[in-house]
């Protein structure tokens, strides 16, 4: 994968689910699709309110504090997926809505301002990509089923494309999030149509193009549908769990890759336990697989109810648990118009980044850098690295005498190597943040650098 100057760069990163696009259990509650949770809280709450608490999560749920963090985090991209829904609602097809395009503008500007790229993710394609509740799925009409929602998923791409084409903060389109139709040939027309709608009026941004069966298989590419593209593929527990079967699969993507020429990447993987998290990790950033990065699923979810580790968890309340519990399972007890009014209120309050919280288990497996960590490692080497800020020289005072140096940009990209850093002039430098990461014989830790 290449970067807009042409430069290698892997996009390391998490999604942002949860928050443009909703599924009950990353809130706490059953596998439940979007336009559900909105008819049944609609059902207790009414439909003004419900309309409310869409805007309250749009607006707090992920926040430039989020991307922040994310940045300080040292990944590199974060997977936006979100539900047509945010732009386009069914009953007004075509009729693209402002409240959407500032809801993806304002995110834009936070990566933007935070060296973070982005990928649009379209998670829910008018009718539904699949079955499944991932998808926001219409009962009779969904994507395959004739040419109306095909079309409006087409033009919708294309107002995409049109508004974001000089966005150079949008690393590429992730067109179609797990698509699922018998005959695969359905697929491949469908994205040829999508890619030559967007091509219409953005020839500058990479398409990230998923396989059938849920972003698995991709046995019925022959060639590329597009000369700038990745294919994407995910990783979960429900697919395969054990290190062979994740090693074969990727094996099989990665002679994908060798034999058309184009990246691969992993847009979801997440949902496990820590250890075979740590495995498919191993797997994915192996060099011979050729895998340019990864992401995790998902930022932010509801720590109480989550059978495996979040990144960051939103604590639960018994209001909300009560609420969400019968929103995703009706059969469940009736919350009253007061529970539900009080849940909300909880949901959205403890979403915020600042009441939240951080799973170190999980911080400490994905995170692409350690700045807490420098300072235990400074004081057991006597570590000095100063001047930061610096505009020419890095100095690394050490007792350590066998050290191994990277200096690493926003993007991921290693800019310089070398065993010896004391003297070396960074003049030429653009300013900003920088990763200094240091390797010694049995450990490696990376600190800050910034830029003047």
């Amino acid at each position: 994968m290449l970067d807009g100057q042409n430069n290698l760069i892997k996009l390391d990163g998490v999604n942002l689910g949860g928050w443009l696009m909703w599924e009950g259990w990353v809130w706490g509650g059953g596998f439940t699709a979007e336009k559900d949770i909105n008819s049944n809280m609609q059902s207790i709450i009414g439909s003004t309110a419900t309309t409310a608490f869409k805007d309250s999560v749009y607006k707090n749920y992920v926040t430039r504090a989020d991307i922040q963090k994310i940045s300080e985090e040292c990944f590199n991209v974060v997977r936006i997926p979100f539900n047509h829904t945010l732009l386009e609602d069914d009953f007004t097809p075509y009729v693209y809505k402002p409240v959407g395009w500032a809801v993806l503008d304002s995110v834009l500007k936070w990566c933007e301002d935070y060296n973070v790229y982005a990928v649009l993710d379209l998670h829910a394609a008018p009718g539904g990509q699949s079955t499944s509740f991932i998808a926001d799925p219409d009962l009779f009409i969904n994507l395959w089923n004739g040419t109306i929602n095909q079309n409006r998923t087409k033009r919708l791409w294309k107002a995409i494309a049109d508004k974001y084409k000089n966005r150079g903060i949008i690393a590429g389109y992730d067109i179609l999030n797990e698509p699922n139709v018998a005959p695969s040939l359905d697929m491949l027309n469908l994205y040829e149509a999508i890619i030559d709608s967007i091509r219409s009026v953005d020839t500058n941004h990479m398409l990230f193009i998923e396989g059938n069966n849920y972003a698995q298989d991709f046995s019925m590419f022959t060639s590329l549908p597009d000369p700038n593209m990745c294919f994407e593929f995910h990783i979960y527990p429900w697919f395969f769990n054990n290190a062979d079967s994740i090693a074969a699969h990727v094996n099989v993507y990665t002679s994908l890759s060798n034999s058309l020429n184009a990246p691969i990447w992993c847009g979801e993987f997440g949902e496990n336990d820590l250890t075979h998290l740590d495995t498919t990790l191993m797997i994915l950033n192996d060099p011979i697989c050729k895998v340019s990065g990864t992401a995790f699923w998902t930022w932010k979810k509801m720590k109480q109810t989550a059978q495996y580790p979040y990144y960051y968890g939103i604590d639960n309340t018994t209001d909300w648990n009560k609420s969400i519990t019968w929103i995703c399972n009706t059969s469940s007890p009736v919350p009253t118009l007061t529970e539900m009014q009080n849940g909300i209120s909880d949901f959205i309050n403890n979403s915020k980044f600042q009441n939240c919280s951080v799973d170190t288990s999980i911080s400490n497996l994905l995170k692409v850098c350690n700045p807490t960590g420098m300072e235990s490692f400074a004081k057991q080497e006597n570590f000095v690295v100063y001047p930061n800020p610096f505009t020419v020289l890095v100095n690394v005072k050490s007792n350590e005498q066998q050290l191994y140096y990277e200096l690493i940009n926003v993007k991921g990209q290693t800019i310089w190597t070398g065993k010896q850093i004391n003297n070396q002039d960074f003049s030429s430098l653009t300013s900003g943040l920088y990763f200094l990461r240091m390797h010694k014989s049995n450990s490696t830790q990376t600190t800050k650098l910034i830029k003047n």
